[in-house]
């Protein structure tokens, strides 16, 4: 049957209400297992109101059973000046996505069973099993979810309205009159030339299950020449601080505890890191309403799992603690009655264990929202944020607690045989004046161990970002910038973490190939070598660059909008070509894969970072302390031994020069 032609039986093609049902049916058999649809019901029906015969959830029915607070619950968890208040935020979410996919005219839509079940589909992206041309980058619905809708001359109204002394507001217009949440006339901005006409691929590939495109198309009533559609930077900042207090929230953990136990330093670290994220669309977009492109940009290239904590959430719906499932329910259908012993619920889990592994040093960077925040944006395990993939942070090296020690930082940081993450705290410098008020935090991943040669070491990791190395910044704005996946076509000097006693850090830059033995951790060459042979000052090339002292006392990041070239691509969004950065804390952990319980005697063990490292160590000390007992009694002239001594040094037997375990 052709699209637009399906009917109900009874002549006359289905409206975008009979669709929508016929959808949410589709969804709540093939995306459901039969015992997730019991505890579906159960938690709904259970606490759902009825009126009229229509059973349905209100707002403070959402946010009590998800345990978000809003303006209703907040006054009683005082204590912050800036209390959580995203319940109103995810209820027009909510009702937005409750009328898929006819948001430009079912929406708001009131939160009946069918609609929650879109809901829950939706956001735990579980559509995948019924709509198999879906795309499942859900930026462009969740963008429609939270965006007002206005007049494309709204700004020509305001400044008229400004001329004559009267305020100016960003004035919405919905469909339907009356509506609580304004902005649910449309779902995509009229002005993006760059931007397809039609909907996103997730709407079409569900209109395409219920053969339903023409009733789709013949359904819009929106004149895009006319309007458009803007996220307000408070509705997004509200949203930014939820998803930021919950980013480590597994699924079915009990929510209250990352929402409702936040002092007043917890309230305040989670504004700074979500006025971070909002400032990294703009100064324009954050005063007029942030628009599409730059949403779909920032979210989908800067904050790949920003939306990831919406899964867990809402993945709640799925689990009543009503059912006592160790016995027969009557609610259950005679076919639901036996059920695999793989579909069994688990009692909520404990709280996990937390995600910095203890050590040598407490972060003076790190906090729970510097943590979230990362979660956003850095690709550690594909699939997944860095609280979901198993991944522990090994403290390596602070400045703050080892001292500015060049000798500490390459005993503790190249002996380490895994990924790392490096952070730098301080404050930018102009002509090397300090600004105390320009506190700035920004860092680098890089998926491999650090080497001593200043080659790429095989970096590239195709699309998989897990295994291409990216420099980030989180404070004052939030900026990343990515690997390159083609820097394998680069010169050999390209390189991605070098480190040198002469030179410092440096990550992305043109290296300089010395003499043998002249550059790398743990050298030392005597005085009048070393005066033939010094070490040339990396280059920063490509999109981005950073380069730390020897003393770990500056940092410089250089950045370039342009260039293609290097290890890094340009930053998203844009920086300043060059920020010169006091250094106060300097820091690097080394990321810990979890062994699971039944490796943990085998080769997993054997693999672990942390015990390879300890083996290292081991092995430096009982080098060293071979090399000292070495007599070297040789005769004849000055020259002759040193030339004797030169040969021990570069087989790595005598000297500060050793390959393992030498000094700088």
């Amino acid at each position: 049957m052709g699209a637009g032609q399906s009917t109900d039986g009874s002549g006359h093609a289905p409206s975008p209400e009979e669709l929508s049902h016929i959808l949410a049916e589709r969804f709540a058999a093939k995306c459901f297992t039969p015992l997730e649809l019991t505890h579906f019901k159960d938690n709904f029906f259970s606490r759902a109101l009825n009126e009229g015969g229509l059973r349905y959830w209100n707002e403070n029915i959402l946010s009590d059973f998800l345990g978000i607070p809003d303006g209703a619950t907040s006054h009683r968890y005082a204590g912050y000046d800036t209390p959580l208040d995203a319940g109103p935020v995810i209820f027009r979410m909510v009702s937005y996505l409750g009328a898929f996919p006819f948001q430009a005219t079912l929406a708001p839509s009131v939160l009946s069973f069918e609609a929650m079940v879109k809901v829950v589909v939706l956001l735990t992206e579980r559509y995948g099993r019924v709509l198999k041309r879906g795309n499942k980058d859900r930026v462009r619905l969740l963008f429609g979810s939270l965006a007002d809708v206005g007049r494309k001359d709204f700004e020509l109204s305001n400044m008229d309205a400004s001329a004559n002394g009267q305020s100016s507001t960003y004035q919405t217009t919905t469909e339907k009159s009356g509506s609580h949440v304004p902005g649910f006339s449309i779902d995509e901005p009229a002005n993006d030339g760059d931007e397809e006409e039609d909907d996103d691929d997730l709407a079409l590939a569900a209109l395409e299950s219920l053969d339903a495109i023409e009733v789709f198309k013949h359904d819009s009533r929106i004149d895009r020449a006319v309007f458009e559609a803007r996220v307000s930077a408070d509705t997004f900042r509200r949203l930014l601080m939820l998803l930021l207090a919950i980013a480590p929230l597994k699924t079915l953990e009990p929510v209250s505890e990352y929402t409702f136990q936040l002092s007043h330093d917890d309230m305040e670290a989670i504004r700074l890191q979500a006025d971070s994220i909002v400032a990294s669309f703009g100064s324009d977009e954050i005063a007029s309403g942030i628009r599409y492109k730059t949403f779909a940009r920032i979210a989908s290239i800067s904050l790949p799992n920003l939306f990831y904590p919406l899964t867990p959430l809402f993945e709640h719906l799925l689990f009543s603690i009503n059912l006592d499932l160790s016995r027969r329910q009557g609610t259950l259908e005679p076919s639901d009655s036996i059920i695999p012993s793989i579909e069994k619920p688990i009692l909520p889990p404990q709280r996990p264990s937390p995600i910095l592994l203890p050590g040598s040093f407490e972060s003076a960077i790190l906090n729970p929202s510097v943590l979230s925040h990362l979660s956003f944006s850095l690709a550690i395990s594909s699939g997944s944020n860095l609280f979901h993939s198993g991944i522990r942070l090994h403290p390596l090296f602070s400045s703050a607690a080892h001292g500015q020690s060049i000798t500490t930082f390459s005993h503790n940081v190249l002996t380490w045989q895994s990924p790392t993450l490096l952070l730098v705290q301080g404050a930018s410098t102009k002509d090397n004046v300090r600004d105390e008020e320009k506190s700035i935090i920004l860092g680098a991943y890089l998926p491999q161990s650090w080497k001593q040669s200043p080659s790429y070491n095989n970096l590239t990791g195709g699309n998989d970002h897990s295994k291409l190395p990216c420099l980030f910044q989180l404070y004052p704005f939030h900026s990343i910038i990515r690997g390159n996946s083609s820097v394998s076509s680069q010169k050999a000097t390209t390189s991605a973490i070098f480190f040198s006693a002469s030179t410092g850090i440096a990550i992305g830059c043109e290296v300089s190939l010395p003499a043998r033995n002249s550059f790398g951790p743990g050298i030392t060459l005597s005085p009048a070598y070393s005066s033939k042979h010094q070490q040339q000052p990396p280059i920063p090339m490509g999109g981005g660059s950073l380069l730390i002292d020897p003393a770990f006392e500056m940092a410089e990041l250089h950045v370039s909008s342009n260039s293609k070239g290097g290890v890094f691509l340009p930053p998203v969004p844009n920086m300043p070509t060059m920020t010169r950065i006091e250094i106060y804390n300097l820091e690097v952990w080394g990321l810990v894969a979890d062994q699971k319980p039944s490796n943990a005697n085998s080769e997993a063990a054997a693999h672990d970072a942390i015990a390879l490292q300890r083996a290292k160590w081991e092995f430096d000390a009982r080098d060293a302390e071979r090399r000292r007992s070495i007599n070297l009694k040789l005769g004849g002239s000055n020259l002759e031994v040193q030339s004797a001594r030169a040969l021990l040094e570069m087989a790595g037997i005598a000297g500060d020069s050793g390959k393992s375990g030498g000094s700088v």
